[in-house]
């Protein structure tokens, strides 16, 4: 009997490439941070450095432009002295919020299980004997 490999499907394919680019990009330490703040309003630069939490400003600011550049958030500068600039959710930043909701809920329901589940893989493993204690 020969065993052929399984050969995943072109929608199979697709959506593995999808879900990889989300993951892709909200993969960046800050963007769901930021992401989050965001859903609950307009924030300016300097209100988004002190709450999204231990961030740099470089980190922050190429985070923002990312965020910016992949049309997840809006950046609006006032012609105000000093310069005002403020960040907000796109409609496709709005959009992905869901997703993000729907994570953190299923982080509520199974992380638990989860550090369960790697504490008993930890527990499990078996040490490596040497060659020379196996003769003693």
């Amino acid at each position: 009997m020969t065993l052929h490999p399984i050969e995943p499907e072109p929608d199979d394919i697709e959506m593995v490439r999808g879900t990889q680019a989300v993951l892709e990009l909200l993969d960046r330490k800050w963007s769901v941070g930021v992401l989050y703040l965001l859903a609950r309003g307009t924030h300016r630069y300097s209100q988004l450095f002190y709450e999204v939490g231990e961030v740099s400003k470089k980190a922050l600011t190429q985070t923002l432009r990312t965020l910016e550049r992949d049309g997840l958030i809006v950046r609006r500068a006032f012609l105000e002295v000093p310069l005002r600039v403020e960040y907000s959710l796109s409609p496709t930043g709005w959009s992905i919020t869901s997703l993000l909701m729907t994570m953190s809920e299923w982080a509520d329901q199974h992380l638990s299980q989860i550090e369960a589940a790697r504490a008993g893989s930890a527990a499990q493993v078996t040490p490596i004997i040497e060659r020379d204690q196996l003769a003693a």
